[in-house]
């Protein structure tokens, strides 16, 4: 079970750019999650994911002695998911099938890989730490700097 939760039912054995995989599964699992639930309760999965991903990136932390494996990709899920938050926010009320906010997406996409993958300020720091609560910490903090910048970005379009 607790394999099937850190590599989301396996998508994180892909084997080539399991992060990537993770994020467009996320963003995929995100809309439709908040289409059926909506922002407030999309939040709430979001803080509930973050602390069984925390469980579960420990336990296996611990068994494999490796402070990040690739295969766990519970945590891009995380940071995807708050880098989307405010494309839902501004899309709340106008958020049909027919007007996905594509483009916006894709920037939510892009963004959030980045920040993962050049890890900068906190979340470098965070990186660095070597327990399960590391692994979630530094997609955390990559979503929240991608969404700082996506909120930016959507207050003056």
């Amino acid at each position: 079970m607790i394999r099937l939760i850190g590599t989301l039912f396996y998508f994180g054995l892909f084997p080539f750019a399991p992060g990537t995989v993770g994020s467009i599964l996320a963003i995929i699992i995100g809309i439709i999650l908040f289409k059926l639930i909506g922002i407030i309760y999309f939040c709430i999965c979001i803080f509930c994911i973050f602390f069984i991903g925390w469980w579960v990136c420990n336990k296996i932390t611990l068994k494999t002695k490796n402070k990040d494996p690739s295969e766990i990709i519970v945590d891009e899920l995380v940071g995807q998911w708050i880098t989307l938050l405010p494309v839902f926010w501004f899309a709340e009320k106008n958020f049909e099938s027919t007007n996905i906010p594509i483009f916006e997406l894709f920037l939510a996409l892009i963004l959030f890989r980045i920040f993962d993958i050049i890890k900068i300020g906190p979340v470098k720091w965070a990186d660095n730490l070597t327990s399960g609560l590391g692994v979630m910490l530094d997609d955390l903090f990559a979503g929240i700097l991608s969404a700082i910048i996506l909120f930016l970005y959507l207050l003056v379009t």
